[in-house]
């Protein structure tokens, strides 16, 4: 009895721990598994990036023909070589529109998005003890921070792929030096889906340029970081381009007619209201790490080059985004247990099992509530008439019935569908990869487009004589008063069919016949 006596306090408050232990990590999963299921609303988004299109064309070309050496769509001649950086994404972008329709690369594309937050959330130092609600706080953040840059898009790709970065390079300067050879593989891949891999190779040397010591007074093997990123740097050069790459991605990069004419590569226009919220992420970590005694010398060098890259170009605000998540995290974490827990007095807190009951009962609840609402937008209608309200479709199947082989002109960011639409026929003007048509096609472009003096010499001389056109745009007033004619109208895009003369009798009509605001339906 007396041995009992000795033993049973020993035991009991064991198992007590190791309950409480689990019930916490039960309600961080929790608090974990809510946000990610609600940030699928944001994630999980329509094919409203234009440039998805000549993407999904070209991963259809590649399957049949391979990775072409020149610009395969355009009538227009590329000045420079093709370089089929993102063939993988595009192959299997192809792939899942054939298996799923669209609804399935929405999904596939948004899941791959919030995986990454996810991901991100835990690039945090082994003994941070940071709660799920924080976890959390940051990832919805984030989440909304980057929503408008996400998508189905390859760039999806490369925050997946720096929120591996961040959690490898985390677990190395915890001491596990193993991770680190997890990056090669990963930028063998990058190289080929998305050209961000250029980011996490900063991250990277700015790592080995900075770390001294880990956290827990443990020396990281900066020489065997040294060799993951020389290792990675190698593999980025397994692509269709080889060491091409990087001075195609420098000059695209550095065009400047392409930061003046494409508002993803412009500065941030802080009028947006996403583009506060990111304004608002940014001013609340600087908050976090003042409060929270000052950042660690990595972090701030991540937050702060990824800030200046989206400075530069508000495309990279998905960057400062993931980047931000397990600071937020971390620095809020740390500021509530200096300055606001021991205000609280024991009010709030919940126990363990209590609160892991709570947050699984709210994650579940979650959960049904974005399937009840993601649901009939995955719809095939649902869909199909989302497109429709974005791009040209009908317009763009009047032209296949009555002008097939023939040029058109149209806006660059339908340019795109286009040439989904008519991939074989080298019908399309200029479309969104205008890095490989240099700058004079792309002035060509703009002549047009901007009503320059002489832009309907520049029609006569690229033999143009038809127009898919939004009905309000400056193009179809102008091109109106020249003579040309509307030969329908698409309400759900807002888009017109223009042709230089009259197509047939009873199909067409003159300028003089129909008033501008009143066309015919496709």
């Amino acid at each position: 009895h007396g041995a009992e006596r000795v033993r049973r306090p020993h035991v009991i408050p064991v198992d007590a721990a190791a309950r409480e232990h689990r019930d916490a990590r039960l309600a961080r999963s929790g608090w974990i598994a809510g946000a990610a299921v609600l940030l699928l609303l944001v994630c999980v988004q329509p094919l409203r990036d234009t440039d998805v299109w000549w993407h999904l064309a070209l991963g259809r070309y590649i399957t049949v023909h391979g990775i072409p050496a020149h610009e395969p769509f355009s009538f227009l001649p590329a000045a420079y070589p093709w370089v089929g950086q993102q063939w993988l994404y595009e192959v299997v972008l192809a792939g899942l529109i054939g298996a799923g329709g669209p609804a399935l690369a929405s999904v596939v594309m948004g899941t791959a998005a919030v995986l990454a937050i996810v991901i991100a959330a835990f690039a945090l130092p082994r003994d941070a003890r940071v709660p799920g609600a924080w976890m959390a706080v940051a990832m919805v953040l984030s989440g909304l921070v980057m929503a408008q840059v996400l998508g189905v898009r390859g760039q999806v790709l490369s925050v997946l792929g720096l929120a591996l970065v961040l959690l490898v390079v985390r677990r190395w300067r915890d001491g596990r030096n193993g991770f680190l050879w997890l990056l090669p593989p990963l930028f063998l891949v990058w190289a080929n889906v998305h050209a961000g891999f250029i980011a996490g190779l900063m991250l990277l040397a700015a790592t080995l340029l900075i770390v001294g010591r880990g956290a827990s007074g443990a020396a990281p093997s900066r020489r065997h970081l040294g060799l993951a990123l020389l290792a990675s740097v190698a593999a980025t050069l397994v692509n269709p381009a080889g060491p091409g790459i990087y001075p195609y991605i420098l000059e695209t990069f550095t065009n400047p007619t392409l930061t003046q004419t494409i508002v993803e590569w412009a500065s941030p226009d802080f009028h947006n209201v996403w583009l506060r919220l990111f304004e608002g992420e940014v001013i609340l970590l600087v908050v976090l790490w003042v409060a929270s005694g000052g950042p660690d010398a990595v972090d701030a060098a991540f937050a702060g080059g990824t800030l200046v890259a989206t400075l530069f170009a508000q495309r990279n605000v998905s960057l400062f985004a993931v980047v931000a998540i397990p600071q937020v995290a971390l620095y809020g974490a740390r500021a509530w247990r200096m300055h606001v827990a021991p205000r609280m007095s024991g009010r709030w807190r919940f126990a363990p099992r209590r609160a892991a009951v709570l947050t699984l009962t709210a994650a579940g609840a979650v959960a049904l509530a974005v399937a009840v609402t993601l649901g009939p937008e995955l719809t095939p209608t649902a869909e199909a008439d989302s497109v429709a309200s974005r791009y040209p479709v009908a317009p763009a199947s009047y032209v296949a019935a009555h002008y097939a082989g023939q040029r058109l002109y149209s806006i660059d960011t339908w340019g795109g569908y286009l040439v989904y639409r008519f991939p074989d026929q080298r019908v399309v003007f200029l479309y969104d990869e205008t890095a490989v048509f240099g700058n004079a096609a792309l002035q060509r472009y703009l002549d047009i487009h901007l009503l320059r003096k002489g832009w309907p010499q520049v029609l006569k001389s690229e033999q143009i004589e038809h127009a898919i056109v939004p009905l309000q745009s400056q193009e179809t007033s102008a091109l109106h008063e020249l003579g040309w004619t509307i030969d329908c109208y698409d309400a759900a895009s807002g888009s017109v069919v223009m042709s230089a003369a009259p197509a047939s009798a009873g199909i067409a009509q003159t300028a003089l016949e129909i008033p501008l605001a009143d066309p015919t339906p496709c």
